[in-house]
């Protein structure tokens, strides 16, 4: 619930920051903070000896979940763009009638 709570003042401070340059650079520095939080989540799990003993039974479920989510993204991204973006297209690729 914190993360949620996290997220949705986030979602709030930055719709009010649209317009400030500060975000500007924020946006740069978007990649490396990412690189760092997955740094961090690797020594966290390196670090967790109870899952890396049981690393065959969580691997299979992980790669399960990742297919899935990522079929399930592609599928979502697929049915939102003809959907919403069909228009978009018809008006760039033109028609010769």
């Amino acid at each position: 619930m914190i993360i949620l709570v996290f997220i949705f003042v986030g979602l709030i401070v930055g719709y009010a920051l649209r317009r400030a340059n500060i975000l500007k650079k924020v946006n740069q520095t978007m990649p490396l903070t990412i690189c760092v939080m997955l740094f961090t989540l690797g020594i966290t799990v390196g670090n967790n000896s109870e899952l890396l003993g049981n690393i065959g039974n969580y691997g299979w479920q992980a790669l399960v979940l990742s297919i899935a989510g990522l079929a399930g993204s592609i599928l979502f991204t697929i049915v939102v763009s003809s959907l919403f973006f069909k228009n978009a297209k018809d008006e760039k690729g033109g028609s010769n009638e």
